[in-house]
């Protein structure tokens, strides 16, 4: 009789494992970390996207670094173990609706501070940012909706976004710049043409949010973003040599 139950229960457990994938088994109570990550998104720590990063060849080259929000999901979507859940729902509206070939980001930054790499870095990105600022693009999508008396940005997701420029500053040698790292805000919509702070209301995005690191426009970045990545860019390199 114990063998038949044995059998009975092992048989069970193969159905139950070829029904249910291992990555998705207890999702809900599993540190996004000790995934098997069989999903095509990546979802690590900031510490292990710069081991992921540095150990990548692209065969493209890239000139510049696109920072935005999703705006919807905001933060009331994130419960803190929803990231692949999240990603996944992205992926499907920019594949079915937009009609893009693939999720529009690289990379995908969470109010954890998780990261997420999901778009292949040897594609260009998809978006309504346009395609000359895609041409020589790594875009970054940071969950939220950033735009004032929305989302406060976590200091998780603050650092993690300026710890991963900064790596992608150093990885593909680019100085923070208007020129190297850009807002969505500074390109119009229609014509995809970059007009820095000079585009009306109903021609650009607030993307990547009017309180993005203070503020959405060249100035702000100059003043408020940019000198968190140079500062960071160095502390990296010091800690590497």
């Amino acid at each position: 009789m114990r063998k038949k139950s044995s059998l009975v229960l092992a048989i069970l457990f193969i159905i139950f494992i070829h029904v249910f994938p291992f990555s998705t088994i207890g999702y809900a109570n599993t540190d996004v970390n000790q995934l098997d990550n069989q999903d095509k998104h990546l979802i690590m720590t900031k510490e292990k996207f710069k081991e992921w990063l540095f150990q990548q060849d692209l065969s493209r080259e890239v000139k510049v670094i696109q920072q935005h929000h999703t705006w919807v999901p905001s933060y009331d979507r994130f419960n803190g173990v929803n990231h692949l859940e999240l990603l996944q729902g992205m992926e499907q509206h920019h594949i079915k609706t937009m009609g893009w070939r693939d999720i529009a980001q690289h990379i995908t930054t969470f109010p954890d501070g998780k990261v997420a790499v999901s778009r292949p870095f040897d594609m260009s990105p998809d978006g309504s940012i346009g395609p000359i600022a895609n041409a020589n693009s790594i875009a970054i999508e940071n969950v939220g909706n950033f735009d004032i008396g929305n989302d406060v940005m976590t200091k998780e997701q603050k650092d993690t976004i300026v710890f991963i420029t900064a790596l992608l500053c150093i990885k593909f040698g680019l100085n923070p710049s208007v020129d190297t790292i850009t807002y969505h805000h500074w390109w119009h919509l229609k014509t995809g043409e970059r007009v820095l702070d000079e585009g009306n209301d109903y021609d650009v995005k607030t993307c990547p949010g009017t309180g993005f690191f203070g503020g959405n426009s060249t100035e702000d970045a100059e003043k408020n973003f940019y000198p968190l990545v140079s500062e960071k860019i160095e502390e990296i390199l010091a800690s590497m040599s």
